[in-house]
């Protein structure tokens, strides 16, 4: 999975592959690609809070977030 922010800047939280695992932050700002892959892509993750005001690509603020994923048959 790639995941592309544009706009204001987020936290984003992984965990891992149960709901009660820890969990690791990160701030993606405008222009930060993420990349999840392997055993990571069945994370569970997620934007944990948004801060507005950070960017200024967006005329009344908010947040893009473009998740491109491959999805095959099962083997």
């Amino acid at each position: 999975m790639v995941s592309l922010s544009l706009g204001d800047t987020c936290l984003f939280r992984v965990g891992g592959t149960r709901r009660g695992d820890p969990t690791r932050a990160s701030r993606l700002a405008s222009g930060d690609a993420l990349v999840l892959g392997g055993a990571a892509r069945l994370a569970f993750h997620g934007v944990d809070r948004i801060m507005p005001g950070t960017s200024t690509l967006l005329p009344e603020g908010g947040r893009i977030n473009l998740t491109l994923r491959r999805v095959t048959r099962p083997a």
